[in-house]
């Protein structure tokens, strides 16, 4: 059996090398294309918004006041997430306190602040 000449052992190394770089690369690429399309369905991601700022979206989509369940309906049909009541309605709470995005219009009910204040 002949012996390889060091110059072709070189080339075979190269090529393995550049075909897995290849491969490394257009990974990367799918990748990036799926994020780019998750990311115009869901401008953050619905795995990456918390809870407050789904419950934003869609106190903003809707355009009016809803009742927390009516939130939590919502959030699971939009995101595909079932949020914990109890935790929801505490981050709700304390930012409508703070005078932070959202406020209380009702009982249980929430809006956003600045578009849903009561005069």
């Amino acid at each position: 059996m002949p012996r390889s000449k060091p110059a072709d052992e070189w080339l075979n190394i190269t090529e393995t090398l550049l075909r897995a770089q290849l491969t490394a690369i257009e990974e990367l690429r799918s990748r990036r294309e799926k994020a780019a399309a998750a990311a115009q369905e869901h401008p953050r991601g619905p795995k990456h918004m918390s809870q407050t700022d789904m419950a934003y979206d869609i106190l903003t989509r809707a355009g009016e006041p809803l009742h927390i369940l009516e939130i939590i309906e919502r959030a699971k049909a939009q995101y595909g997430r079932q949020l914990s009541r109890d935790s929801l309605v505490s981050a709700i709470v304390k930012k409508a306190a703070k005078g932070q995005q959202f406020v209380k219009t009702g009982k249980n009910t929430y809006g956003l602040l600045g578009r849903d204040e009561r005069p």
